[in-house]
């Protein structure tokens, strides 16, 4: 289901952006971001706050095939809080409240289509350690469940630039979130 909807926004994007832009991003840029996600793929249970992303991204290619194209490598930072479904009659009273962070490294191929409109896809690779708090007891004779772990993600996204360095950006993915909405600000 995810991968047909990804699908789909990149070719709706390639069909109604048939004009060229110039390249937003380019070689020895830098791009902060900041957003909200709604939903999220991490082992975390009921979420019990949004997903809260932070990323940046340093142009390390300009022109790849053409000079609409460029590729970026970067980090990012997740934060996601969530609660345990509960356990069934075996352990009705037990509850795991979990707080997540993901770091990763990220790489991404930009192809601008039009002017002030950066689109993008790639992928992300990291670690999602988890702070666990066990509410009630526990009553079987096996460990509650763990959290953390590698985290891998594909994402595809767009920028919007409603200022020459200022952008608004959605980006697609299964990473610390779904969706994510928010803002980025380009450094010269």
């Amino acid at each position: 289901m995810m991968k047909k909807v990804i699908l789909s926004l990149a070719i709706a994007v390639a069909v109604v952006f048939s004009m060229y832009g110039q390249n937003e991003l380019s070689k020895d840029k830098v791009v902060l971001g900041a957003g909200v996600g709604i939903g999220t793929a991490l082992n975390i249970g009921r979420t019990v706050m949004p997903p809260i992303v932070f990323n940046g991204e340093y142009g390390i290619v300009d022109n790849l095939f053409d000079a609409h194209s460029s590729i970026g490598v970067g980090a990012c930072i997740g934060f996601a809080a969530g609660r345990s479904y509960p356990y069934g009659n075996a352990n009705p009273y037990f509850l795991q409240r979990v707080n997540s962070v993901v770091i990763g490294v990220r790489g991404a191929f930009h192809y601008t289509f039009v002017d002030r409109l950066d689109t993008y896809g790639g992928i992300m690779l990291g670690g999602h350690m988890a702070n666990v708090r066990n509410e009630g007891v526990w009553a079987q004779p096996y460990d509650p469940p763990g959290y953390g772990g590698f985290v891998g993600d594909i994402f595809l996204g767009t920028r919007y630039y409603v200022l020459p360095d200022f952008a608004v950006y959605g980006e697609l993915g299964f990473g610390v979130a779904y969706f994510t909405v928010g803002i980025s600000y380009r450094i010269k």
